[in-house]
């Protein structure tokens, strides 16, 4: 064999005269295949003064001297033309393309064109280092995605799909400035779109909400229903009676909306005081479970004045033959709740409730209510222990009026898990249309306040 495998390059034979010739050759070969860059492959004809080791990648169809060289490495070398005929992952670089291109038997190929899909990456980091936190990491100042056109084989559309496991995970975009969140748009544990927006990244404020069910878009902090909150419920939820007009109240009574069962007891739980002497002033002293609740929702500065209303002390009866749910392996039975009314399509209802003795259950009867509890929104059954202390609860209640019966689902749904098991609750308030209550509203007034 007088030539190599691979690149044939002349051997130097035993006794050969003018062996340096050999040589030469052989490293004008290698010369003009090692580090080969080509100065283009889509010359139909060569060109006409080329300068010594120029190399050219010979197009199918060229003309002239290159005819019928299709695919060769044509180099100039001493005046002429000497074609290299390639072999299966030859390599060359082209210069007017800026492109790594290979022979793969018939014809030179883009390498990129040839490399295997990426698939399962662990790590992938574009102008920046990933890492187990943020395994697609990218520093950049712009990002363009565009749709794939129908000419390219896709459709014209672009959809950016995105998925989160279930209803109490977060699908969201956090948007940060000096690495600290400012905003937050997605599915926030829950599935209805909201827009959050917070000063310092720690604390936030739900700006916007989208129900999925209904459409309805609800403007927490812009809702128009938020300056002007009213309470239908005819004694302002003083329990007090429907004539309790002025700060000052009467005896204790037990409203006709509220319905009691299996037993259920209603008793006097201790009345806030005007002008109480916890703070300062000389009409008496506050019961130990209302101080805490006024502790709770006023300004250590606003706790002696203001309109009295009472707690009720509810007392679960004996009976289990009425209505019983089971939550977390305990059965709940049903307690005190709101009466079956004539129900407005939207409405949000507010109470104070703290259990004493065992838990209690607000359960959900509708599909359209979710609750607020102390700020925070779930569409599950709240269960409320005693250590929970006083826990402020808002159900805003929507039903569609074709699909509704007119009065039910019903706002309050109290259940209870035995006998002699005491709760108390403070300030109903049934307010028209859904709204955002402050936690800290305490008596929301009827217009039974205004009347004569």
């Amino acid at each position: 064999m007088e030539n190599t495998t691979n690149l044939d390059l002349p051997y130097i034979m035993p006794s050969q005269a003018q062996k340096h010739v050999t040589h030469n050759e052989a490293l004008e070969l290698l010369d003009a295949l090692v580090q080969c860059a080509v100065g283009g492959r889509t010359l139909a004809s060569a060109p006409p003064e080329p300068q010594e080791g120029a190399r050219w990648i010979v197009p199918p169809g060229a003309d002239g001297e290159w005819a019928e060289r299709d695919g060769a490495i044509a180099v100039w070398r001493d005046g002429g033309w000497r074609f290299l005929v390639p072999k299966e992952g030859w390599i060359a670089w082209v210069l007017d393309e800026h492109a790594l291109v290979s022979w793969t038997g018939a014809a030179w190929q883009k390498v990129t064109a040839e490399l295997p899909p990426l698939q399962n990456l662990a790590l992938l980091g574009v102008g920046t280092e990933a890492d187990a936190a943020n395994p697609f990491s990218a520093r950049l100042n712009k990002a363009l995605w565009t749709a794939r056109p129908a000419g390219d084989g896709g459709n014209g559309d672009l959809r950016y799909t995105m998925n989160k496991e279930g209803a109490a995970n977060v699908l969201s975009l956090l948007m940060q400035s000096n690495w600290s969140g400012r905003a937050e748009i997605g599915l926030v544990g829950g599935d209805d779109l909201t827009i959050k927006v917070s000063t310092d990244g720690s604390a936030w404020k739900e700006a916007l909400r989208i129900d999925r069910q209904s459409g309805r878009v609800t403007l927490p902090y812009t809702n128009t229903l938020r300056d002007a909150v009213f309470n239908l419920l005819p004694d302002s939820g003083r329990f007090a009676g429907n004539s309790a007009k002025d700060l000052a109240i009467g005896a204790f009574s037990f409203p006709s909306y509220l319905t009691i069962s299996n037993g259920t007891t209603a008793a006097d739980g201790g009345k806030f005081i005007h002008n109480n002497t916890d703070y300062g002033g000389t009409a008496g002293a506050l019961p130990a479970a209302v101080k805490d609740l006024v502790d709770t929702i006023r300004d250590s500065g606003r706790r002696r004045y203001g309109p009295e209303f009472y707690v009720a002390q509810m007392t679960m009866g004996s009976g289990t033959t009425t209505a019983s749910t089971p939550i977390d392996g305990n059965i709940y039975y049903i307690s005190t709740y709101f009466g079956q009314k004539p129900r407005l399509p939207s409405q949000t209802f507010h109470m104070y409730v703290r259990a004493l003795d065992a838990p209690v259950a607000w359960i959900r009867e509708g599909a359209g209510q979710t609750f607020v509890r102390n700020g925070s929104r779930s569409q599950a059954h709240q269960v409320i222990a005693p250590e929970d202390g006083w826990v402020s609860m808002t159900l805003q209640d929507e039903e569609l009026p074709y699909s509704s019966y007119g009065y039910i689902p019903r706002p309050l749904m109290l259940y209870a898990r035995g006998a002699g098991h005491r709760y108390l609750l403070a300030c109903p308030a049934l307010i028209p249309g859904i709204t955002e209550v402050d936690d800290n509203v305490g008596i929301v007034v009827g217009i039974n306040s205004w009347l004569p």
